[in-house]
């Protein structure tokens, strides 16, 4: 379906080229080129969402214009071809663009689907629905089942083995005295017998007082100094032995790194293989302490209207911007259970903003949307109106339908207008996120 979003809007009559494959190429290298822009500024993903949704999109829309600019660098003449300006043409550009970009960057994809379930229902598609509708559940099928991948919680957890190499240090020589031949000479003298015959000729040795032929006297004297005089000998040379240090402080600390970054990795196995269940737990807290934080105050203290603004709002700081599907719902069974809320009694569009706009309670609200949506000068979304309370477009139904594509008789329940809130700010914060790292998953700026 992503893949030939033009060929079924020329298919079903939407938009007519004559029947011309060149003017179609024109078409796709547009749409091309518009993709690129999305992939290279994210943020745009849901004013060109917002303009492809909306059969009654205004020609005048920045969004508009720069679509065609593009086309006439592609196609001078197109004016030639279609009567006026060819906003249906525009539309169909855009979504095959949205497709294109929600193929590689799953941002956009996020920001897309979480656009359409908002908005794309209070649309008169006609003969567009089902276009709309299989992309819309191609792309939320892929982002879904990523976000469900990461929300899950392992059977078991599977720690690769330590691997190290511990590399031995280089044994050192010994270093030792010689025995010292000169002594050692002098004390077997001395052993043998009280002197001995040199050049200058008889020496006395101070030592056996008995010669050989005195036998064993003698001999039992002989052996004792010669036992002796050997040994002192032999003590004073291994005495001065001096083995080398050996620095085992690389190995050891290669060891010590090595087996803190496998506790590392181990712990962070565990940290993402438990992330899905730690977030579970953390909504459910939420859920039944029924405490805002950006408030500091019990649900229960404050309006039903802005309790049920404030509970998306603090939502999106437990929970990453993929998210299933079904965190949507456990929202709107949430502001449900609030017993302030009148679960089935709608309220008009125009009021829910008017009342975010004023509610002191909702400061920290406005405050984050002003930093998140510039001042509104073309299509936008809903919240953009709640971040600029002095914007009187956000009061003239007129001007509400221009900048917003939604119908100013648009009624929502509380419980519809939360998940509302919740989708809009879902899509803000995955057109902001930083390009993704393949390894690990972005989390959701923390409100």
């Amino acid at each position: 379906m992503t893949d030939n979003v033009l060929l079924r809007f020329l298919t079903r009559g939407l938009i007519d080229v004559g029947g011309d494959d060149a003017k179609l190429d024109r078409l796709r290298a547009t749409a091309t080129d518009l993709a690129r822009i999305l992939e290279s500024a994210p943020s745009k993903a849901i004013p060109f969402a917002l303009i492809a949704f909306d059969p009654q999109a205004p020609a005048g829309d920045p969004v508009v214009k720069e679509a065609l600019d593009i086309l006439q660098q592609k196609w001078t003449t197109y004016v030639n071809t279609f009567s006026g300006t060819p906003v249906a043409v525009v539309r169909a550009l855009l979504l095959d663009a949205l497709a294109q970009a929600a193929k590689n960057d799953d941002r956009i994809g996020a920001a897309f689907v979480a656009s359409a379930r908002n908005t794309l229902p209070l649309m008169e598609a006609g003969h567009e629905q089902e276009i709309w509708g299989e992309l819309v559940r191609e792309i939320e099928a892929r982002i879904d089942a990523r976000a469900e991948a990461e929300w899950a919680t392992p059977a078991s957890i599977v720690v690769p083995a330590l691997d190290f190499e511990f590399t031995a240090p280089e044994p050192g020589q010994p270093k030792r005295r010689p025995v010292d031949r000169e002594a050692l000479k002098a004390g077997i003298r001395a052993a043998s017998g009280p002197q001995y015959q040199n050049a200058q000729g008889a020496q006395a040795t101070n030592g056996n007082p008995q010669w050989p032929a005195n036998n064993q006297t003698w001999v039992t004297e002989f052996g004792e100094r010669l036992a002796k005089s050997i040994a002192d000998a032999v003590d004073v040379s291994v005495g001065s032995l001096v083995l080398p240090e050996i620095d085992l402080s690389g190995p050891l600390q290669t060891l010590a790194g090595g087996v803190a970054g496998h506790v590392d990795q181990a712990l962070n196995a565990v940290s993402a293989a438990t992330a899905g269940l730690q977030r579970r737990a953390n909504l459910l807290w939420w859920k039944e302490a029924r405490y805002s934080p950006s408030a500091q105050a019990s649900y229960r203290e404050l309006s039903p209207r802005s309790a049920a603004t404030l509970m998306a709002f603090d939502m999106l700081g437990h929970v990453p911007v993929y998210s299933p599907a079904s965190v949507s719902a456990f929202l709107y069974e949430a502001v449900i259970g609030l017993p302030t809320i009148e679960a089935k009694r709608n309220y008009g569009i125009l009021e829910l903003v008017d009342d975010a706009q004023k509610d002191d309670r909702l400061s920290s609200l406005r405050e984050k949307l002003a930093k998140t949506f510039a001042r509104p000068a073309g299509r936008t979304p809903v919240l953009s109106l709640v971040a600029y309370p002095d914007l009187l477009a956000s009061k003239k139904p007129e001007d509400f339908r221009r900048l917003t594509g939604v119908p100013a008789e648009t009624e929502l329940t509380l419980p519809q207008w939360s998940t509302w809130v919740f989708r809009e700010l879902q899509a803000a914060a995955a057109t902001t996120l930083k390009p993704e790292s393949k390894v690990a998953p972005q989390e959701a700026p923390a409100a």
